[in-house]
């Protein structure tokens, strides 16, 4: 693990970093909320016609694999997300309008350019201690040994809202959506879509010619949850931590 720096004149942004950010170290930040993101996502890995695993893979080492994918095919996986939302200028809302932060901790990918779209949040229930969320997670994940795996998430959940702390405090709920085709690149290998080939599947009308034009499913259950001790951590110094597979612009 690493610390992921978020400083007012860094050309920083994994994700959505705010251009105005006033978490670096030394300077008197406004209050920061700092959420937690755990997603459990189950979409396709690839494996070979005989039935070895390829782990996390869709494409076959070396150069055993053919144009199209005839020797790889699709096979049920499941992986795990994890991330910080943030933001240095904290509203009652800022689980919903912050910046985020995501990575797969089990392909040690990062998912690049990753963005909350939320499409709304409110506080329900008659006490308003109750909540509903219904947002967007889009961003590609890659690596020095996968390819580029772009994510289009649809997540929806309920919640909790606290009236005395004055903003939400936890979410969770489940999503479905799609991730395009996946490669993968063998360890030693330049990281390049040359050295490897999309994983097929089959069509019910014909079970003879795998196919790759579709992109595959990613689906699962997620939760978001305020995290006190890295909000204080955030506030104080300007740092969240993240893996060393994480890498911040400009290091």
């Amino acid at each position: 693990m690493k610390k992921l720096m978020i400083a007012a004149l860094a050309a920083c942004s994994i994700g959505a970093y705010a251009a105005d950010n006033t978490c670096a170290p030394g300077e008197a930040p406004v209050p920061t909320l700092v959420y937690k993101f755990k997603a459990t996502v189950y979409t396709p890995k690839g494996i070979t016609r005989t039935e070895a695993a390829v782990p996390g893979s869709v494409c076959l080492p070396g150069d055993t694999g053919t144009a199209g994918g005839t020797n790889v095919i699709r096979a049920k996986d499941k992986t795990k997300f994890a991330g910080w939302i943030y933001d240095c200028n904290a509203t009652c809302d800022t689980v919903a309008t912050g910046s985020i932060v995501v990575w797969d901790s089990k392909r040690k990918a990062q998912l690049n350019e990753a963005a909350i779209d939320s499409k709304f949040i409110h506080v329900i229930g008659k006490k308003q201690k109750d909540a509903e969320w219904r947002w967007d997670l889009t961003g590609g994940a890659a690596t020095y040994n996968y390819g580029v795996a772009t994510y289009t998430l649809n997540l929806a959940g309920f919640g909790k809202y606290s009236a005395k702390k004055g903003f939400y405090t936890s979410f969770k709920g489940n999503f479905a959506g799609d991730v395009d085709a996946v490669t993968y690149v063998p360890k030693g290998r330049p990281s390049s879509a040359d050295d490897c080939v999309p994983a097929g599947y089959w069509l019910c009308t014909d079970l003879t010619t795998l196919d790759t034009t579709d992109a595959a499913v990613a689906y699962g259950c997620w939760s978001v949850k305020y995290s006190k001790s890295a909000s204080k951590k955030f506030n104080r110094n300007g740092y969240l931590k993240v893996p060393n597979y994480v890498v911040v612009a400009g290091e």
